[in-house]
């Protein structure tokens, strides 16, 4: 090779990758511009759990630390039809759950440490609203906005929950 053809296959190389790292970083900016190095690897963690209702039995991803709670579903664009995520929160408490950076409309499922669905609630897309359980809970399951009354899952009903869980902090009478 003279040259000019090593300095045109080194440019032409070049330019072939640098459009692909482009692409790359394009793909994964679609999923949205403000999301940090910290929430893609929470976003990547493939921690799931199952779940299962007396007619339904599903695996959901699993939010059990705080960062993975804080981060929720932010930043989704879509939710696969039986896609969703079950909080664990370090204890049992009065939660509350806000739609901050959230796409999709879900439906927010607050869930006694006995397994018992105490209150079903339709979310909107990036409201700011606070949506507080009416009891202490351990958990809460999001899903697809209709979810839960498609598959006719109704307050009073109860979820095993199947998987690494966390022993729950008891709080203790002083």
């Amino acid at each position: 090779m003279n040259i000019s053809t090593k300095m045109i296959f080194r440019t032409a190389l070049a330019f072939l990758l640098v459009s692909l790292l482009s692409m790359q970083v394009f793909a994964k900016s679609q999923l949205d511009d403000d999301l940090t190095a910290e929430e893609l690897a929470l976003l990547a963690d493939d921690s799931r759990i199952k779940v299962s209702f007396d007619s339904k039995a599903l695996e959901v991803e699993f939010a059990d630390s705080f960062d993975e709670r804080a981060l929720g579903l932010m930043h989704r664009k879509t939710l696969c039809e039986d896609c969703g995520m079950l909080f664990q929160f370090d204890s049992e408490r009065f939660a509350s759950i806000w739609m901050k950076n959230t796409f999709v409309p879900l439906d927010l499922a607050y869930i006694t440490v006995d397994g018992s669905i105490v209150d079903i609630q339709a979310l909107k897309p990036h409201d700011l609203t606070a949506v507080k359980s009416p009891k202490l809970v351990l958990y809460a399951l999001e899903m697809n906005q209709g979810w839960f009354a498609k598959n006719g899952i109704k307050v009073g009903d109860r979820v095993s929950i199947e998987g690494r869980v966390k022993q729950p902090k008891r709080k203790t009478a002083k």
